[in-house]
This record gives structure tokens, C-alpha cells and sequence, in this order.
């Protein structure tokens, strides 16, 4: 784990059985860097289980390779069907499971319209509205919808006073975290636009 005061990685992850996205931000200070980011994708032809599994192991290897302090991932939502409900929980809990394997992450679960009015300023942003305060925010394109979220829920997470799983977090310091720095961010990447 990280123990600077001003610097700190967060991971961010957008799951979904299909697509699941995800984004790596350092935190320095008042200024945000990007890492990286990227979607992972499973096969349309193989079973759910197999479609789990590649999640899990390609999140475990993302993971093992940033060494996140902080992981954000977006609360399951109600869907009009049950079905996509349903495996947008299996592919949530498998990512959960891979984050709580790697117990120096603190992880925050971040509902949808806090991370789009965290970003933007309004809960009803689109994901056009998303990718334009990504990229003005990191300085950096990001063409897959899925990891643009994933970066905005990253950026959101260490902003975020929600720590429903801090007690899994060993050697958490609440002083390293609690400083909200994102408005200054945002106010310094619009000037430049």
C-alpha cells in the first residue's frame, strides 16, 4: 500500500458479463493522472461461467500490475429485465471478489448518479457528457463508453466519502483520504478547454 499523504492509485470498474470496464488513476495532490484504462470483453459464445472466470483472472492480473490503494465500483441498478439484472450481479460479485482478495484495497460501491453528478455536475449526464469531462480531466481520448465510465468512477471513488467496505481495508488512515480535491480538478481542466 501507498503511503504517501498527496499520492494514491484508484481503479475504477464498470462490470457487466459482456463488457466490463475499467480505468487506473493516480492522485497527486490536486492533479489527476491517468494510467490506464480499458474494456475487458468476453466471448459471445461461451457459458456465463466462462465469461466469469475470464472477469475474474483479467481483473486479478489488472489489479496485480497497478496495485490500487482504492477500488470504486458502480452499485447495481434495477433493470427493467431480470435477466440482465441478474448478470449484472454475477459479473459485479466476481469483481467484488477479486477486489476483497487483495485486502490492502479499500473499496467503495458508488451509485450511478452520484458518479454522474460527481463528473459533470448533474446526475442526468449522458455517457457523451461522461467521455467529454474524462477526457478533459486526464488529458487523454478514451474511446470505449465502458472505460470512460470506469475512469469517471475511479475519479468519483477517491473523491467519495462512501466506505462500506472499509472494514476489510488493513492499515486504512481516513487523513490520507479525506481530502476532496475534485472541484479544483475540474475547475483547472475546463480552463484550459
Amino acid at each position: 500500500m501507498n503511503t504517501s499523504n498527496s499520492d494514491c492509485v484508484v481503479i475504477g470498474i464498470d462490470p457487466g458479463i459482456r463488457n466490463t470496464g475499467w480505468g487506473v488513476i493516480r492522485v497527486e495532490g490536486n492533479n489527476l493522472h491517468h494510467l490506464s484504462h480499458g474494456v475487458i470483453q468476453t466471448e459471445d459464445h461461451g457459458s456465463d461461467a466462462m465469461r466469469l472466470n475470464f472477469i475474474a483472472n483479467s481483473l486479478d492480473e489488472i489489479i496485480k500490475k497497478y496495485k490500487p490503494d482504492i477500488a470504486a465500483i458502480e452499485k447495481i441498478f434495477v433493470s427493467n429485465s431480470g435477466e440482465s439484472a441478474l448478470k449484472l450481479g454475477m459479473a459485479r460479485g466476481v469483481a467484488l471478489n477479486s477486489l476483497v482478495s487483495h485486502k490492502q484495497i479499500l473499496i467503495k460501491e458508488l451509485a450511478a448518479r452520484y458518479i454522474k453528478k460527481a463528473i459533470t455536475g448533474t446526475g442526468a449526464a449522458d455517457k457523451d457528457q461522461i467521455k467529454y469531462m474524462i477526457e478533459k480531466l486526464l488529458g487523454k481520448i478514451v474511446v470505449q463508453s465502458d472505460a470512460a465510465d470506469a475512469l469517471a468512477i475511479a475519479i468519483a471513488g477517491y473523491n467519495s466519502p462512501n466506505e462500506s467496505f472499509n472494514s476489510l481495508k488493513l492499515n486504512y488512515d481516513k487523513k490520507k483520504y479525506s481530502n476532496h480535491k475534485l472541484n479544483n480538478a475540474i475547475r483547472k481542466a475546463l480552463d484550459k478547454g
